[in-house]
């Protein structure tokens, strides 16, 4: 291959996130084991013809949700962008994904959102004497009042650590306003791979505010600039001795959300709070019997 092909080679890899192209590699592996299954010959696979793409997708018809097969189509397509090669999927694909949604499963119900009570739990049955203890609390209360996705903030082991990707002491700012308010710099978020985004830490009253549990957790396991800002991810064994369901990821963002909204922030801050790239943080939003009257009750009309 000629330097300036391979060149261009590597600059459409980093097209894609590290993660997504993990994801692409299984989704190729289901491609080409369907094609095992029903006996395509190889050199018919790779180019796909648009009949292939479409039976390989109405496979899945009524067992999977028409956005989980455009995600494994995806990968096909990055094949064909990567080989210089014209995907083939058109109109009549289009109608098939179309039939596909109208024959999906029913939705799975909503990821529940962590709350002010679960936090509460936590900071009554944790011992914040301890190192390890401080810093799951203020993780959990970080992760919550700035609406972050516990990918932003930690890797999954130690030892997989970058501080390109996930955090370090050196990126939290020192305080900014009176009450000790900090930005957090996020080196790479879900829609900013590159350049990251940084979030604001603001002051609260009681006991999750997220200021004072830096504070502490700092104290508490004397860190370097150098290292990573939190140290563990988890704190399921103290919800799950009150009979409450694990928490996904996600479930800080989707309840700092939540929560801001109960207390009357209007909805375009809390977009922009939450570094919301779109409107879809609309679908996530609980407690609409609540928010609701907020902001629409007592209108002076």
């Amino acid at each position: 291959m000629p330097p300036s092909n391979l060149s261009m080679h590597n600059v459409i890899w980093n097209a894609w996130a590290p993660a997504t192209l993990d994801k692409y590699d299984n989704s190729l592996a289901h491609f080409l084991s369907y094609c095992d299954k029903m006996e395509v010959p190889t050199s018919f696979r790779l180019p796909a013809s648009e009949f292939l793409l479409c039976t390989f997708s109405a496979s899945f018809a009524g067992s999977l949700a028409s956005s989980t097969i455009e995600n494994k189509l995806n990968r096909v397509c990055a094949w064909h962008i990567i080989n210089n090669v014209e995907y083939k999927g058109s109109l009549r694909l289009n109608y098939v994904m179309k039939g596909i949604g109208n024959l999906a499963p029913d939705a799975l119900p909503p990821r529940p959102p962590i709350t002010l009570d679960m936090l509460r739990l936590l900071y009554n049955h944790l011992d914040l004497s301890s190192p390890f203890d401080a810093a799951v609390f203020c993780a959990a209360v970080v992760a919550f009042w700035c609406q972050c996705r516990l990918g932003e903030l930690f890797s999954m082991t130690k030892r997989s650590f970058n501080p390109k990707l996930i955090p370090s002491v050196s990126d939290l700012a020192p305080p900014c306003t009176a009450a000790g308010s900090r930005l957090l710099c996020l080196p790479c978020t879900k829609t900013k791979q590159t350049w990251g985004e940084s979030t604001f830490l603001s002051k609260q009253k009681g006991f999750s505010d997220p200021v004072d549990a830096v504070d502490h957790h700092l104290s508490a396991n004397q860190l370097q600039a150098s290292d990573p800002l939190f140290s563990y991810c988890t704190a399921n064994g103290v919800w799950g001795s009150f009979a409450l369901p694990r928490s996904t990821r996600h479930c800080f963002r989707i309840g700092g959300t939540t929560e801001l909204l109960l207390v009357g922030v209007p909805p375009d801050i809390v977009k922009m709070m939450g570094r919301w790239s779109s409107d879809s943080f609309l679908r996530y939003w609980h407690s609409l019997h609540c928010i609701a009257p907020l902001h629409s009750k007592l209108l002076d009309i």
